[in-house]
């Protein structure tokens, strides 16, 4: 008899000890959900942004430490930063298009076609648009143009480049055709750009009949910005 109760306390401990070890289980499952895998993929792609974002920032103080020991020299050698900070403002000056400017590079004249219209065409396309230009221009810069100018005007990032009749104004000034383009940058990627069939350039001579005709230089010269640039909403971000 007392085996008997012994087994059956015995049976009960593990009972309790199974009841328990289960319970703990599903708590334990509870705490675990499903992750699909578009949140992985999310969370991979935080991950990703984070890591470079820390890459650019160490690149930023790498630059900023070169430029304090380019200070640190120049207190060295001539007791003064004067000649480092006169170059840093000719470099903005250079970027910024407030400094006539010459290099190698190719010039465009753009005008309308001389050719008569077919029967039953659109007049439109034998016309120069803003469109046309603006397509020109963005070939030119991703040949890597450095510096563009229409007509003598320097092209900016504020610059406007609008249709006004049969005339383009171009920061605030308009002009009629046949319109010049003048780029500095690598000449021969600049005349491919202009000149190689299936460029948008090729489209307008070969298919509508629009004058393109360009050249390149080793020696384009383009005129620094005239007008003043008034910036009326943006302001100096401040803190982090």
């Amino acid at each position: 008899m007392k085996s008997l109760y012994t087994k059956i306390i015995i049976a009960f401990m593990f009972f309790i000890l199974g009841f328990t070890i289960v319970l703990q289980f599903r708590n334990d499952l509870e705490d675990y959900g499903f992750v699909s895998l578009k949140t992985l993929s999310d969370l991979q792609g935080a991950i990703d942004t984070e890591k470079e974002e820390i890459n650019n920032k160490r690149q930023l103080i790498v630059a900023k430490e070169e430029k304090l020991n380019e200070y640190q020299r120049a207190l060295e050698e001539d007791g003064s930063i004067k000649e480092v900070l006169i170059n840093e403002i000719n470099a903005m000056r250079l970027t910024s298009g407030f400094l006539d400017v010459e290099g190698p590079g190719i010039v465009i004249r753009l005008s309308d076609s001389e050719r008569e219209l077919y029967e039953g065409e659109d007049p439109n396309n034998l016309v120069v648009h803003d469109g046309d230009v603006l397509t020109i221009l963005n070939d030119l810069k991703i040949a890597g143009a450095e510096v563009i100018s229409i007509n003598g005007q320097r092209l900016l990032s504020t610059s406007e480049i609008k249709c006004t009749g049969p005339t383009i104004t171009i920061n605030n000034y308009t002009y009629g055709q046949p319109f010049t383009i003048r780029a500095i940058g690598d000449p021969q990627t600049l005349d491919a750009a202009i000149k190689a069939p299936g460029s948008y350039a090729w489209d307008l001579r070969e298919v509508y009949g629009l004058i393109v005709e360009s050249y390149t230089s080793d020696r384009v010269r383009i005129a620094r910005h005239q007008g003043d640039i008034s910036l009326k909403y943006i302001s100096m971000m401040e803190g982090d």
